[in-house]
C-alpha cells in the first residue's frame, strides 16, 4: 500500500503529468457542460451567446493592458516584492473599472450592458491572477482549476434542469465561475491589494511593456473570435451556432497543448529549456494529427450523441477547423519562450500578418461560403502564423524541423524524463 501510495505521488508531482490531468478533466467536464449549453439554448440562441462571448473576450484583451506581461520577465531578473507590487496594480485597475461600469449601467439601463461589463471586469482581474498563478503556485492553479471545471458543469446542469431556456442564466453562471478564481487566487496570495501603493515609474513600465503583449494577445483573440464577429454581418444566429460546435471542440483539444505550455511558462521563466521544448512539440503534434483522424472518423456520430440532430450540419466545418490545430499548437508551445525572452514584438509581427489574412480571408469568404467560409479563413490564419513562427524558431535556434516535429523510438527517454 505504501509503495503505491509512493508511485502515485511520484506521478502527481510530475508539473507536465498534473497539467494534463488538469486539462483532461477539462476536456470531459467541459464537452458535457457544453453539451448541456447546447441542448439548452438551441441552435440560434446559442449563436448569440457566442457572439456575446466572443465580444467579452476581445474586450477583456484590450481593456485589460497587458499589464501582466511583464511578470515573467521580471521574475528572471529578481524583483523584490514583485507579487505585492503586480496585485497593487490589478486592484487599482479593477476598482476604477467598477466604478466606470457603475456609471454606464446607471446611465445605460441595459441588462445585457450590465452583465456584459461585469463580465469584462472580472475576466480582466481572472486573467491576470491566472497568469501570476502559472508563474508562483502552478500546482494550486491547477487543482483549483478542476474544482472549477466541475463547479461549472454542476451549476450548467442546475440551469439546464431547473430554470426556462434563458441565456443571461448561462451567462451569470460564468460570471461566478470568474469570482471563484478571483477569491481563490487572494487567498493564496495571502496579501491585501493596496492601490493606493503604486511605483508611477513601474506603472509606466507595465504600461510599456505590457502595449505590445495586449496588442499580441488581441491579434490572437482576433484568430479565434474575428470569424464570429464578421458571420454577424452576414449570416444568422443559426448559423454562429452551428459554427460554434467546430470551434468549440477545437478550443478543447488545445487544452492538450495548453497544459504543456503552462509548463513551459514556467520553465522558460528561468532558462529557455530548448530541448524540453522540442519533445513536447513532437510528443504534441502526434497526439494532435490522433485527434483530427479521431474527428473525421466519429465526429458526426460524436455530435449527434452529445449535441442532437440539429447539430450534424456542424460536422464539416468541425473537420476543417480541425486543419489547422497543429499550425497553432506550433504557435502556443514556442511562444512562452519568446515572451520570456522579451521577443512580443516579433510574435506580434507574425500575428498581425494571419489576423490580416483572416480578416480578408472572412470577408471574402463568408458572403460566398456562409460558415464554411469562416472555417478556411480560420485554417489560412492558424497555419501562416503556426509556420511562420515555427520557421523562426528554428532557425534561432539552430535546429531542424524534423527534429521538433516527428516522434520517433528515441524520443520516448526523453518523454518520461520531462514527465519525471
Amino acid at each position: 500500500m505504501i509503495e503505491v501510495t509512493n508511485k502515485i505521488n511520484k506521478i502527481t508531482n510530475s508539473d507536465y503529468i498534473f497539467s494534463l490531468i488538469q486539462k483532461i478533466t477539462n476536456i470531459f467536464t467541459g464537452i458535457i457542460t457544453i453539451s448541456l449549453i447546447n441542448r439548452y439554448l438551441g441552435v440560434s440562441l446559442k449563436g448569440e451567446y457566442e457572439y456575446i462571448l466572443n465580444i467579452v473576450n476581445i474586450l477583456n484583451v484590450i481593456f485589460g493592458l497587458g499589464l501582466y506581461a511583464s511578470y515573467p520577465y521580471m521574475k528572471r531578473q529578481k524583483m523584490k516584492n514583485q507579487l505585492h507590487k503586480y496585485l497593487n496594480v490589478f486592484s487599482l485597475q479593477a476598482i476604477i473599472y467598477t466604478l466606470i461600469s457603475i456609471i454606464i449601467s446607471v446611465t445605460v439601463r441595459s441588462k445585457i450592458v450590465i452583465i456584459t461589463s461585469l463580465l469584462i471586469i472580472t475576466r480582466i482581474l481572472n486573467a491576470q491572477l491566472q497568469n501570476i498563478g502559472v508563474v508562483e503556485f502552478i500546482r494550486y492553479r491547477q487543482i483549483l482549476q478542476i474544482v472549477s471545471y466541475f463547479i461549472d458543469l454542476l451549476l450548467t446542469l442546475g440551469v439546464y434542469l431547473f430554470v426556462p431556456k434563458s441565456m443571461y442564466a448561462l451567462l451569470y453562471v460564468l460570471l461566478f465561475k470568474y469570482l471563484i478564481y478571483i477569491f481563490a487566487y487572494l487567498i493564496k496570495c495571502k496579501y491585501i491589494p493596496r492601490p493606493w501603493y503604486i511605483s508611477p515609474k513601474f506603472f509606466k513600465y507595465m504600461i510599456r511593456f505590457g502595449f505590445v503583449a495586449m496588442l499580441t494577445t488581441l491579434l490572437m483573440e482576433f484568430n479565434y473570435s474575428i470569424d464570429v464577429i464578421i458571420m454577424r454581418f452576414f449570416l444568422p444566429y443559426s448559423e454562429i451556432g452551428l459554427y460554434s460546435v467546430g470551434s468549440k471542440l477545437a478550443q478543447y483539444i488545445w487544452l492538450i497543448p495548453d497544459s504543456f505550455k503552462e509548463v513551459l511558462f514556467s520553465r522558460t521563466a528561468k532558462d529557455d529549456s530548448i530541448d524540453e521544448i522540442k519533445t513536447v512539440l513532437k510528443l504534441n503534434i502526434f497526439i494532435t494529427l490522433f485527434m483530427i483522424l479521431a474527428i473525421f472518423i466519429f465526429g458526426k456520430v460524436f455530435i449527434h450523441i452529445l449535441y442532437g440532430k440539429e447539430y450534424l450540419d456542424a460536422y464539416q466545418v468541425t473537420v476543417m477547423i480541425f486543419l489547422g490545430i497543429p499550425s497553432m499548437v506550433l504557435y502556443k508551445l514556442i511562444n512562452p519562450l519568446y515572451m520570456a525572452n522579451g521577443k512580443q514584438k516579433k510574435c506580434f509581427a507574425i500575428l498581425f500578418i494571419s489576423v490580416l489574412i483572416n480578416i480578408i480571408a472572412n470577408f471574402i469568404f463568408i458572403p460566398i461560403y456562409g460558415k464554411m467560409g469562416a472555417a478556411v479563413s480560420t485554417v489560412l490564419s492558424y497555419t501562416m502564423c503556426g509556420v511562420i513562427l515555427f520557421i523562426d524558431f528554428i532557425r534561432t535556434y539552430h535546429l531542424e524541423w524534423h527534429d521538433c516535429l516527428i516522434l520517433r523510438k528515441k524520443d520516448i527517454s526523453s518523454i518520461c524524463h520531462i514527465f519525471k
